[in-house]
């Protein structure tokens, strides 16, 4: 009869060999148990490794149109916000006007000249709000201050050109403030339209809205989806603040009481001032209506993003998800394993032959 030997190393060998595997299949599979997804994609899918890439990709691609557009959201909401304080200021300024019809007391003329003051200022400070290190109403040239309060130097040239208005129209007035003072209401709408408006609407000349403005009259334009654009800024030339500018400057120069104008002429003062203060309302809540129908598409898009991605989840899930509690199971029968082969080893490292002499 002939035997064969194996030898306590070669036994040892084969089960560190064992040992080896469990450990790479243990770690792969506390990873599963952990993730829920294969440990290696491509050695698991082979040939469909492709695809979940490309799945993954696009679920990229859609986070990060998301992200976008909650700046674009940020950035119109604190517009709205600015423009709603706008909005305020000028109804306050409405209320006065109407006050003031019919009145020409030193006092009254006072208070509405303060209030236009005050409105302005909110109105240069609100326009001058800047979000995220960006101009709101700057347009595209968001790194420049759009407003800027130039009520001074436009009340200087205004009650200049007054002067010489009247007095081309009564040459023998003893002093343009006498011819000032006999203008009419008609002559007075007139001088303001003529020659107070241009200010404000014109683009070029030395007294110009360009004096007030350095925005852009282009809007900011956010994707926010594979097929859709949307302006997601204002800027500070729309027609609105405008008004609202030409509305408190030809408040603060031509209700000044030194000018002695005419109850006729100040009724006229205060009429276009009151319609040009309307304007600038409805023009203001125009913008807002604008950005509202912008914020709207930005949340049907982020709607129907967030479905497009969950939709795309799911086949990343179901192609390369694993079974979290199979994962498990077999993390635990590999530590059983584990076990067992350490403790042969160790059993087989205590053999010795000086044991049996």
């Amino acid at each position: 009869m002939k035997l064969s030997f194996i030898s306590s190393t070669a036994i040892q060998n084969a089960m560190r060999q064992t040992i080896r595997q469990a450990q790479n299949e243990m770690t792969d599979s506390s990873t599963e148990a952990t993730t829920g997804v294969y440990a290696d994609i491509g050695v698991a899918l082979g040939g469909n490794t492709a695809l979940s890439v490309n799945l993954t990709r696009e679920v990229t691609r859609i986070d990060s149109l998301i992200s976008s557009n909650s700046i674009a959201d940020q950035r119109m909401s604190s517009s709205q916000t600015a423009l709603g304080d706008m909005t305020s200021q000028a109804q306050k300024l409405m209320d006065q006007l109407v006050a003031l019809r019919g009145n020409t007391d030193g006092s009254s003329l006072s208070l509405t000249q303060q209030t236009a003051s005050a409105t302005l200022s909110s109105f240069v400070s609100d326009a001058n709000t800047m979000v995220n290190g960006e101009y709101l109403f700057a347009g595209t040239n968001t790194d420049v201050q759009p407003m800027s309060d130039n009520s001074a130097a436009a009340k200087t040239t205004i009650q200049n050109d007054l002067n010489t208005y009247a007095a081309s129209l009564y040459p023998t007035a003893s002093s343009p403030s006498a011819a000032v003072s006999q203008l009419t209401g008609a002559q007075m709408t007139d001088f303001i339209t003529t020659q107070v408006e241009p200010m404000f609407t014109s683009g070029t000349g030395s007294d110009d809205w360009s004096n007030w403005s350095a925005a852009s009259g282009q809007n900011m334009s956010s994707r926010i989806s594979n097929s859709e654009v949307i302006d997601s800024s204002t800027n500070a030339n729309e027609p609105g603040m405008r008004s609202l500018a030409l509305a408190t400057t030809v408040i603060n120069s031509l209700m000044d009481s030194s000018l002695n104008l005419s109850q006729d002429a100040l009724n006229a003062v205060n009429d276009q001032a009151t319609s040009y203060t309307r304007q600038a309302i409805d023009g203001i809540n125009n913008q807002s209506s604008q950005l509202g129908l912008s914020q709207s598409r930005l949340t049907d898009a982020n709607t129907s993003l967030n479905a497009q991605k969950d939709i795309i989840n799911t086949n990343i899930s179901d192609l390369t998800g694993v079974d979290p509690y199979a994962a498990s199971t077999k993390v635990n029968s590999l530590q059983t394993q584990l076990e067992t082969a350490y403790t042969i080893v160790s059993k087989i490292q205590q053999l010795s032959l000086v044991n049996y002499l």
